[in-house]
């Protein structure tokens, strides 16, 4: 059994990095995308682009069934909880990969909203709340397995960064400035934590004939990493709103 697991490690490692080498060819198939994909740092235009040329494909097939914006917004709700039971259970794979689709179905529903001219003030809040919630599941998942470990303490730290980068932009809009600066946007942070908890089982399986590897060693670093720049994140923001604003409002 344990070099089953040991070849099927392998064997997903092998598809995941094939998907991505085939998908390359696809990088130059999306440039009308390039211009309203947006781009940060970590993800830039091409990247976010490419990654539309595929959304769109989905977001078509759901208008083409009548689906809501709101349906997936509740989705999207549904496998968050789904999410942080698996990852409190100890299933990191699965909660890893279940993690990138709650933040694709984050992407479907604002892009099937435009498609259908379904946008309404009334549905951009609730997908805001919504999204306030899919953002701390996973933390709170990872809370939980880790709840008798340092790394607790590492979750939380992370999950309070990711709130507050959301609530900066949210609180500049509320005063009439936009604030989409910063190294890790909702995108870059489903991304980064996604794969680190799927990375971080394969990589303990796939190594095993030769070295004992912890499950979560990777996913430990990566929640370190992204403790500290989720928080970098909201300090720039921060730092950008209130430069915007010229400083001008007393406490």
């Amino acid at each position: 059994m344990a070099w089953l697991e040991v070849a099927l490690a392998w064997t997903i490692g092998a598809f995941i990095l094939g998907t991505a080498v085939w998908s390359l060819g696809r990088f130059g198939e999306s440039q009308s995308l390039v211009s309203q994909a947006g781009q940060s740092p970590l993800l830039g235009a091409r990247v976010r682009s490419w990654y539309l040329s595929y959304i769109d494909v989905v977001v078509e097939l759901c208008a083409s069934l009548r689906m809501q914006p709101i349906h997936l917004s509740f989705g999207q709700l549904a496998l968050s909880f789904v999410v942080a039971i698996a990852i409190a259970q100890g299933m990191l794979f699965t909660g890893g990969w279940l993690l990138l689709v709650t933040g694709t179905l984050d992407i479907i529903d604002g892009r099937l909203a435009r498609r259908t001219n379904g946008a309404s003030l009334r549905g951009a809040f609730l997908d805001s709340v919504i999204d306030r919630y899919a953002d701390s599941l996973g933390y709170v998942g990872l809370a939980v397995y880790f709840r008798d470990s340092w790394v607790l303490w590492i979750a939380l730290l992370a999950m309070i960064g990711s709130l507050l980068v959301s609530y900066a932009r949210a609180r500049a809009e509320g005063l009439g400035q936009t604030c989409k600066v910063g190294l890790l946007q909702r995108p870059e942070r489903y991304v980064i934590l996604g794969f680190g908890c799927m990375f971080s089982v394969l990589l303990s399986r796939m190594l095993a004939p030769v070295t004992a590897v912890s499950p979560t060693a990777l996913l430990v670093v990566v929640l370190v990493i992204l403790a500290v720049l989720v928080n970098f994140t909201a300090i720039q923001r921060a730092v950008h709103v209130w430069r915007v604003l010229g400083g001008a409002r007393e406490f």
